[in-house]
């Protein structure tokens, strides 16, 4: 479902790095290593004359990673009291255990709730529950809210497809040029606020508060200036300048955000690993405040304009309106 093959397997990299624990698309895992995780189809289930049949040959085939999936026909009624029958007739002969169970549709809340009773009663209460069935973060929490028994879900088109906006509004816009061995900003006016760009060539950093270890916001400024985290800095709205704070010197550390990858047509960065660039966004979400991950009405997270800038930025726009 996902835009085309490079979407996919490019899609389920990032959902990775974001901190999916593993993915279904297999070109995915072979290119970049990541786990590959999944289970049987419904259609594998279809092509037995019973569904104990295909459990019984999914649990022969794969006894270590056994999880099957339970809602072809009647997930309470047959696939439920099946998947408990190959555990105790297939696996249990052979060592090994029902690692799972899938539920991909019907009521997930009331479902899961029945199927944990039932896997407990049969001595399977190291069996894993995963849900599965067009999920996204909403009915995700919703199913929570409601006591379901969950250990994984399986999240899919809701993922790997822009449901919420499905086309990208970004546009290339000049925000500088050298000329005579200067570099001499530029800036794209418009009514909207928002499509005004900021001229020049620049930099971000990341400013945290020492007393929390959470980042207060970013800032961009001109490539050439600098930050003393002992003075005062004030950062600026990127559209307003009234709309201001002011850090007090001492209360505040910095990082850069930007890396040079080529300087002079050299590559001076070093590639890092994916683990390494999955690790790195799970510190950096560390940095962010909970509110900013609220489903509804998150708190905004401000990226702010230096003094320097915003005043060059209001200067242009007022020489270029006249």
């Amino acid at each position: 479902r996902a835009q085309g093959y490079d979407g996919a397997t490019y899609g389920a990299r990032a959902a990775y790095i974001g901190g999916a624990a593993g993915t279904a698309t297999v070109s995915a895992g072979k290119a970049f290593g990541i786990p590959v995780l999944g289970t049987m189809a419904h259609s594998f289930v279809q092509s037995f004359d019973t569904e104990y049949d295909a459990f019984k040959a999914y649990a022969e085939i794969y006894p270590d990673s056994c999880i099957l999936l339970v809602d072809t026909y009647d997930t309470l009624k047959s696939g439920i009291p099946n998947a408990i029958r190959v555990a105790e007739e297939v696996l249990q002969p052979m060592g090994k255990t029902l690692a799972g169970i899938r539920i991909d549709s019907g009521d997930i809340a009331y479902l899961t709730k029945k199927a944990r009773m039932m896997l407990d009663v049969a001595g399977l209460t190291d069996t894993k529950i995963s849900i599965s069935n067009s999920l996204d973060e909403y009915l995700i929490r919703s199913v929570l809210e409601q006591g379901a028994r969950i250990d994984s879900f399986g999240v899919g088109e809701n993922m790997i497809t822009s449901k919420s906006s499905p086309v990208f509004g970004g546009v290339y816009k000049m925000a500088a040029m050298e000329k005579d061995g200067q570099i001499v900003p530029k800036i794209k006016i418009s009514e909207n606020k928002e499509k005004i760009t900021n001229p020049g060539y620049k930099k971000v950093y990341r400013l945290i508060e020492n007393e929390t270890n959470k980042a207060i916001a970013d800032i961009v400024m001109f490539a050439d200036e600098t930050i003393d985290p002992e003075k005062n800095l004030t950062i600026y709205s990127q559209y307003d300048k009234w709309k201001n704070k002011t850090l007090i010197g001492g209360s505040y550390t910095f990082f850069e955000l930007q890396k040079p990858v080529f300087v002079d047509g050299e590559c001076v960065y070093e590639e890092k690993t994916l683990e390494e660039i999955r690790e790195n966004v799970k510190k950096q979400g560390t940095l962010l405040w909970d509110e900013i991950f609220r489903l509804e009405y998150p708190h905004a997270y401000y990226v702010d304009l230096s003094e320097r800038l915003i005043d060059y930025k209001l200067k242009m726009l007022e020489e270029k309106r006249g």
